[in-house]
């Protein structure tokens, strides 16, 4: 049974059903079906039964929220652990866990929660790259599965491109859709990636009271205007209908209203008939750095923002054995897997469903065998503190080279400018390196008094 859309690269002009057929027709045990789903895109939820064992799982960043209970209850999964709360029986009340609740109400900003619990007691999340077994309300991990061995660049940015290419034509088959367009690498590469089918989409850029200059608003201006591409600039009134915004907050429970002006304005008033693509794709960047080598809590804590909550340094002491097994034994960056997980699957995925009460988006990146190209890839070609790293750059020009006369993400802050040029005297890493250094020396000598 499955839940939201799936699409194929390989053949764009199946339907879900169609995908679905040919899944079934390959597989006779749950791991041959994750396997075999690993090569699709999308945004979805399957509920899987073989022999005796129900599963339920998401798309490869589980952006298609699935919370469980873990207590015997007559609910067991829904999209948000307050509508679980709200219909369950018996009833289900807020965690009475004192450090939980520290980070809800002291230490949690822009919907940024670590791990997999939740502020009511017995539900959890269920993270990227898990399986919940329905019979017995435990998780499994399913994804890595194989070792990731290296892959040169030139073959990787052409798998890459294809893939890219196809599940944009596929999206396009089945729905209207528009494109946001920004000065970043993400939207760059997906711009270049729907060249063949263009006039099918319909490119534009939310201006939330953005100067004229700013790189957002007038790079990817003058990049259609310079292409014959329709590109549609909204400027977006600060009203929204009260009546809209509560139920906005109610829908999906870490909401908050940074983005709820266009969300109302612009997607559900205008364009709700269409499918929004907008992705993401930092998992193929190192977003985190290089693995350390030593891995600590602190450190992960450190990396997610909350090096002082002592509720997510004691989740990342539970998750760091676990993700350094699993990262050692098939070859991926640990903090790759950490930034997937923890700051995509959680945050990530709030963004996502805050919108869904207006538009369904679309993610072209969101799929395990993609990642898994550019997990692959050196990382000296996917290093994050380059304007825009090789490996995208190498994309944009094997799809649509003329794009890449204008620049990408160009700094214009003395902060910016400065983060652009400490990676071409090789300072960036180190200095980042010794600022963790001296908080990590602060919180031992503040844990020793």
């Amino acid at each position: 049974m499955l839940i939201g859309d799936i699409y194929d690269s390989h053949d764009p002009q199946k339907g879900n059903a169609d995908i679905l057929a040919t899944i079934l027709s390959n597989v006779n045990t749950i791991e041959e079906f994750v396997a075999e789903i690993k090569q699709y895109a999308g945004c979805y939820a399957i509920l899987f039964a073989c022999e005796d064992e129900v599963i339920i799982l998401h798309d490869a960043r589980g952006l298609r929220e699935i919370y469980y209970c873990t207590i015997e209850n007559q609910i067991v999964c829904g999209s948000q652990p307050n509508l679980i709360a709200q219909f369950s029986s018996p009833p289900i009340k807020p965690s009475t866990d004192p450090d939980l609740l520290d980070f809800y109400n002291n230490h949690l900003w822009d919907s940024r929660w670590i791990g997999d619990e939740t502020y009511f007691g017995g539900v959890k999340h269920l993270l990227p790259n898990h399986y919940l077994k329905m019979t017995t309300r435990e998780v499994q991990r399913y994804w890595p599965s194989t070792p990731l061995t290296p892959l040169n660049l030139e073959e990787a940015v052409e798998k890459s491109c294809m893939f890219l290419q196809g599940i944009i034509k596929a999206i396009v088959h089945r729905h209207p859709a528009m494109m946001a367009v920004t000065a970043g690498s993400d939207s760059r590469t997906l711009l270049a990636a729907s060249k063949s089918v263009q006039s099918k989409i319909y490119y534009f850029i939310n201006n939330h009271d953005m100067d004229q200059n700013n790189p957002d608003l007038l790079i990817p201006t003058e990049i259609c205007d310079g292409n014959g591409i329709s590109f549609h600039v909204h400027d977006v009134p600060n009203d929204v209908d009260d009546n809209f915004r509560q139920i906005f907050l109610n829908n999906t429970f870490l909401a908050n209203e940074r983005l709820l002006a266009s969300i109302y304005n612009v997607y559900y008033k205008n364009h709700s008939d269409k499918v929004l693509i907008l992705g993401v794709g930092e998992i193929g960047r190192t977003f985190y750095g290089k693995e350390p080598k030593v891995l600590t809590g602190y450190r992960v804590a450190y990396k997610l923002g909350y090096a002082k909550c002592p509720y997510v340094l004691k989740k990342c002491d539970q998750y760091v054995p676990e993700l350094l097994s699993v990262a050692k034994k098939f070859g991926v960056n640990v903090m790759a897997l950490i930034y997937w997980e923890q700051r995509l699957g959680n945050w990530g995925a709030v963004r996502n469903s805050e919108s869904n009460i207006a538009i369904e988006k679309v993610d072209p990146y969101n799929s395990h065998s993609l990642y898994e190209t550019f997990l692959r890839v050196d990382e000296k070609y996917r290093f994050y503190g380059q304007t825009s790293c090789v490996f995208f750059r190498e994309m944009i020009r094997y799809m649509w080279p003329e794009l890449l006369k204008w620049p990408i993400n160009p700094p214009i802050t003395m902060r910016e400018k400065i983060s652009t040029f400490l990676p071409m005297i090789g300072l960036y890493e180190p200095l980042k390196e010794l600022k963790f250094r001296l908080n990590y020396l602060m919180h031992i000598m503040k844990n020793r008094q």
